[in-house]
């Protein structure tokens, strides 16, 4: 394998995963093409000079090129990569449950075969092989982060930095709502159950509840009703997120939030909630750059990582996240400082304290940085892959 396509254009984000994909694998020696997402014809046109059977594959992130693109398919309805022979490996950066629909595309358009599946969870790729056994090419591998330079700045701006977007619980009041009073009491009995127990997966949660209302229920119902109540996992997810933040704030700690509809945030006093507003992936970083300590709230990974763990410790703050049993696994004490969702009253001083050690914080950064470095840059990820793909052909 000699030539990869990757994405640009549509979501930020994952452009930014694409491009420093794209990097490492040019690092490599092989050929890159980004295939831009807002041009479809005239990209596609040029995509079919790049691609040789044989010697190139995808890889996407959320099924990007696989999505149902009208470049994509000739007047017969045939999927180009299928045509073509081309290896697909899609990197699923949110829980299945979000892409039930894309993978019946996939199945239909694409075929098994073609097919490789990256889970960023452990728990995601457990859920794939119980509910999707026919795809045989899964694995797991986390996100990865990204580091401006080193050595660090060390006149740090910020004390607490968290980047990501907020969305008020109420806004999802609508789909807890929709259907009639039962339906409304069944949502929120599942909204507590979670929130009262944050160590517990959305898809545990879900088949427990669903199992009590019908207790004959088979996979491929339980599949169609987990994606139906994607909503409470957004609600659960945000509904933390908010409560981390103001748990900080209201204890007198400076935080600076980067990302859409902070403001919305109930509070009792806004003095030490910094809204810094939208934030693209560059400027994330040089906010982690500038600050003392990034936090982190995990997106319900309760097996895997986030990118902002990587990207704090690449970027010299010292990182505070809920736990995870593979950043448990993975990190030691000497690389990042955990907390506990169900003992949020422990973070602010958790926070004051290594605000206060300056030694401390330095000892960490260092050592966490060295361990990113070494083992959770896309340089990393791309070598994975890399190996992941050409030895499973191999084995064909």
């Amino acid at each position: 394998m000699e030539k990869v396509i990757l994405f640009k254009k549509g979501i930020e984000t994952l452009e930014f995963f694409s491009q420093e994909m794209g990097k490492a694998l040019k690092e490599m020696g092989l050929q890159v093409f980004y295939y831009d997402l807002d041009e479809g014809e005239k990209s596609f046109l040029e995509l079919q000079s790049f691609v040789e059977k044989g010697k190139s594959f995808v890889i996407s992130f959320n099924f990007n090129g696989l999505r149902g693109e009208e470049e994509f398919y000739n007047k017969e309805g045939r999927l180009f990569w299928k045509i073509k022979g081309i290896p697909c490996v899609n990197i699923m950066v949110d829980h299945p449950f979000y892409y039930a629909q894309s993978l019946e595309k996939v199945h239909r358009e694409l075929g098994w075969d073609l097919y490789y599946q990256i889970s960023i969870d452990m728990d995601h790729k457990k859920y794939m092989e119980r509910f999707y056994p026919q795809i045989y090419k899964i694995c797991f591998m986390p996100l990865a982060g990204t580091g401006l330079g080193y050595p660090f700045n060390k006149g740090r701006e910020y004390d607490v930095v968290f980047t990501g977007n907020y969305t008020p619980p109420e806004h999802f009041h609508k789909y807890i709502e929709r259907i009639d009073e039962e339906y409304t009491l069944f949502y929120r009995k599942i909204i507590e159950y979670l929130i009262s127990n944050p160590e517990i997966t959305m898809e545990c949660a879900f088949e427990k509840f669903l199992l009590r209302e019908m207790p004959e229920i088979t996979n491929e119902e339980l599949v169609q009703c987990m994606e139906n109540m994607i909503f409470i996992d957004l609600y659960v997810r945000f509904y933390y997120r908010g409560e981390v933040v103001k748990k900080l704030v209201e204890n007198g700690i400076n935080v600076h939030v980067f990302g859409s509809d902070w403001r919305l945030l109930e509070i009792k006093d806004t003095n030490f909630l910094h809204i810094e507003g939208m934030a693209d992936s560059k400027e994330c970083l040089v906010a982690m750059s500038k600050a003392k300590i990034a936090l982190n709230v995990m997106p319900w990974f309760k097996k895997g990582a986030h990118d902002r763990v990587f990207n704090g410790m690449l970027n010299g703050a010292v990182v505070v996240t809920d736990k995870s049993e593979y950043l448990c696994k993975e990190l030691t004490k000497n690389e990042v400082s955990f907390y506990s969702l169900e003992h949020l009253d422990e973070l602010p001083w958790k926070i004051k304290d290594l605000l206060e050690n300056e030694e401390k914080r330095n000892c960490m950064t260092e050592c966490a940085y060295s361990f990113a470095k070494k083992s959770h840059t896309w340089e990393n990820r791309a070598k994975f892959i890399y190996e992941w793909i050409t030895n499973t052909l191999s084995n064909l």
